[in-house]
């Protein structure tokens, strides 16, 4: 059983979260203005499709803040999949007015604009899971509103909000690219599994990575064959669909940081956890770098460029792919990457932070070669370093082994970089991002190397240097 302080303080944290009366009015005017434009258009073109209202409004989970609003063109089952994109692109914009944007995830959709809040217009069809896999992803959604709000009452729903705002206070909610957290379709599942916001905390706290299974309906008889499968940190299957694993886009990061946040909170309850780090956070100061840089005697390495604007998703996922080939090229030229990260506008500015042991490695460095037993590789090794520019010393003898002393290509990484970005493996908006803006720039000189939300920025360098989620330091000080 729970304390009563500890219920005392979920009772005033639900207060916070649960959206007021005001933000509950303007939602409302809102969904009611799309939907009456796309039923309206639809109605005009004489197309047989509906609009309909989805997510965590359509199912009163989502707290006081949230800006985000999602609307489905829903359309007949059976209807095909590319009348659905191209005709379901075209009502959206014609609701949207003139201030929208085109995304793309697997599937086209439009992101309109309301003031502060964001109306995710997506068109879809309908699906019943026994005819096998949906033609698109989003098909599934209507299908996960319908199970959640059988299954939710107005206790669980408030015990949704209490586990949304834990995660996003601790930084791991959110599916997208950007954040491969949990999604707010799994902290829904999670509450109805467990039955509570504690309970999910509680439990969270003896998840096992990889051997962890929740499978509300039961489609498998042995979790051990799920677990085989699908091959994740977390597996959770979807209720309305035995072959899709909720909790595929978390990783193993942010899934351990919440069992993590979980351990804490359970010993030592606070509002801490639920306090978003920009709120908390300040920015990032040539004093702060000073300190930092004269403890770790490290070296931090900034790279900054812009590229052409794109979704969030398919930024984030240039981003990631290109950031971890830079750090294998460091890595594969001898340099020490200790840590990195990246910060990024979610439009186009990105910049790369990588902490190196040092922004210079010895120039000479030794490199073992072929056993004596393998002549070919010998003969080859011989022919290559004998008479090579680089070699410095050898070719040696060192027990069975033949050893040579050679110069690297670079010895001081922002040189290095510069010469060589083209050989890490680089999207191709990255590569050309890079042709137009390669700002590098190395320990103080970073805190001037964004040129947009340089705010924003900064306080993701303070973060970054501390290292710890501001939770973490919070409790455990």
């Amino acid at each position: 059983m729970y304390d009563n302080e500890l219920r005392a303080l979920l009772l005033e944290l639900l207060v916070e979260l649960t959206p007021k009366d005001y933000e509950r009015k303007k939602v409302e005017e809102i969904v009611h203005l799309f939907t009456s434009r796309i039923n309206d258009i639809c109605r005009e073109l004489k197309i047989n499709a509906k609009a309909e209202v989805q997510g965590s409004i359509a199912k009163d989970t989502w707290i006081s803040g949230d800006r985000d609003i999602d609307i489905f063109i829903v359309f007949p089952k059976g209807t095909p999949a590319h009348i659905v994109r191209t005709l379901g692109l075209e009502i959206a914009k014609k609701a949207s007015g003139t201030n929208y944007v085109e995304c793309y995830a697997e599937h086209p959709y439009v992101r309109a604009f309301v003031e502060d809040y964001a109306i995710d217009i997506v068109p879809c069809s309908e699906f019943d899971p026994k005819e096998g896999r949906p033609p698109t992803a989003v098909d599934r959604t209507p299908l996960h509103t319908r199970f959640v709000n059988e299954k939710l009452n107005e206790r669980l729903r408030n015990e949704v909000r209490l586990l949304k705002g834990f995660m996003k206070g601790i930084g791991v909610y959110g599916a997208e690219v950007k954040v491969t957290g949990f999604s707010g379709y799994l902290c829904e599942l999670l509450v109805i599994y467990y039955g509570s916001f504690l309970e999910v905390i509680n439990n969270a706290r003896y998840w096992k990575p990889f051997s962890t299974l929740i499978d509300l309906a039961k489609h498998y008889e042995d979790p051990k064959q799920a677990l085989k499968i699908f091959k994740s940190p977390l597996v959770v299957i979807d209720p309305v669909d035995k072959k899709r694993n909720v909790a595929a886009a978390l990783s193993l990061d942010k899934l351990s940081l919440f069992m993590l946040a979980c351990n804490l909170f359970m010993s030592r309850p606070s509002k801490i956890f639920f306090k978003l780090e920009e709120h908390v956070i300040e920015e990032a100061t040539e004093g702060d770098l000073r300190n930092y840089l004269d403890k770790s005697k490290t070296t931090i390495l900034a790279l900054a460029t812009t590229l052409k604007s794109m979704p969030p998703d398919i930024l984030w996922g240039q981003i990631r792919r290109s950031c971890n080939g830079i750090v294998r090229l460091l890595e594969q030229e001898g340099f020490k990457v200790l840590r990195w990260s990246v910060w990024s506008d979610d439009e186009k500015e990105v910049v790369f932070l990588i902490e190196l042991e040092s922004s210079k490695i010895t120039p000479t460095i030794k490199h073992m070669g072929p056993p004596i037993t393998s002549i070919e590789d010998v003969m080859s090794f011989l022919q290559k370093h004998v008479s090579s520019p680089q070699t410095v010393a050898g070719p040696y003898i060192e027990g069975d082994r033949l050893v040579v002393l050679t110069v690297r290509r670079a010895s001081e990484a922002t040189s290095f970089l510069k010469d060589n970005i083209h050989r890490a493996e680089l999207s191709r908006d990255f590569a050309e991002a890079l042709s137009e803006r390669f700002d590098v720039a190395l320990n103080e000189g970073v805190l001037s190397v964004c040129r947009g939300k340089v705010s924003s920025y900064r306080r993701f360098l303070k973060s970054f240097l501390r290292g710890s989620p501001h939770w973490l330091m919070n409790i455990c000080a």
